[in-house]
């Protein structure tokens, strides 16, 4: 078992100092859509993570949910609904409106009608000179107990990656992905691009879980950040309800960051703080930064 990763992670000396807008600019205008991320980038972000699939004609997508929910989506064929991204073309999913709809839980979230589902290079190409130093956190969204999504796996991690090496991004990027596979692989293709593993302490990270790659929760138990390391991530990202000093401390020992999400109320916000992690994701980033600032 490693106990030092291959590269260092990017952390400030101290204090959380990486924000990160999640599936965009946050709550400020639709999510994974190119209006939502340049809404973060006028807001004055410097940070955004980001969902991409594979469609069925082999195009990187950038969207989070696996099928058009009706509760974010409005295809010009209803009979799209509920159907899958990886049953669908591009030219299928740009008749989709995914930004009539705001999301119940961010009320104030902008709708901007008419807005389209864009490809990974699509969305780098729009925010290239806008958020020049801009710090990408690239999800990869592969279920490790879906045949289909399997399949496709190193399809979608080989074409993320060309598109970060397109937009020349690579020293300002995580690859991120709860399937440890997919870092496992995105090693093996590009060694020196950084790696970034997600998990829910108990659900993916678990005995006998299909999210760990080739890793074993028998040899790491408890300590999520020495299987993170053994995986080969430079982060390890859990949600925030797990994250404590002991992990923060235990990370930092082995190399890693630490990137909890999605952290949302302030206290959290204070207490991730407080406990020393290197940055989080949230849908709040805006507020994130005055109150971290403040505090």
């Amino acid at each position: 078992m490693p106990t030092q990763v291959e590269a260092a992670p990017r952390r400030p000396a101290k204090g959380v100092r990486d924000v990160q807008g999640h599936r965009g600019g946050g709550r400020l205008a639709p999510e994974n859509t190119i209006p939502g991320f340049l809404a973060g980038v006028e807001a004055g972000l410097t940070g955004f993570e980001l969902d991409t699939r594979l469609t069925a004609d082999g195009q990187v997508v950038v969207w989070h949910d696996k099928t058009l929910r009706p509760d974010k989506c409005i295809p010009t064929d209803p009979a799209l609904l509920g159907a899958r991204l990886d049953h669908l073309t591009m030219a299928e999913l740009r008749t989709v409106d995914v930004g009539s709809l705001a999301r119940p839980d961010l009320p104030d979230q902008r709708v901007l009608p008419g807005t389209r589902m864009s490809t990974l290079t699509e969305v780098l190409d729009a925010c290239a000179e806008p958020a020049a130093r801009a710090w990408w956190t690239i999800e990869i969204k592969v279920d490790p107990r879906d045949e289909r999504e399997v399949g496709n796996r190193e399809l979608l991690v080989d074409s993320v990656l060309a598109a970060i090496h397109d937009a020349g991004i690579e020293e300002r990027c995580y690859v991120h992905s709860f399937d440890w596979a997919v870092l496992e692989l995105a090693r093996e293709l590009d060694p020196a691009l950084r790696r970034s593993a997600l998990a829910i302490d108990g659900l993916t990270y678990a005995p006998n879980s299909a999210w760990l790659g080739s890793v074993r929760w028998e040899e790491h138990g408890a300590d999520l950040p020495s299987a993170a390391a053994a995986a080969g991530a430079q982060v390890v990202s859990p949600h925030h309800t797990s994250v404590d000093e002991l992990l923060v401390d235990r990370a930092h020992e082995l190399g890693l960051g630490v990137l909890p999400w999605t952290v949302n109320d302030p206290s959290d916000l204070l207490r991730m703080k407080d406990v020393g992690v290197d940055g989080v994701v949230t849908d709040f980033p805006v507020r994130a930064v005055q109150l971290l600032k403040d505090a």
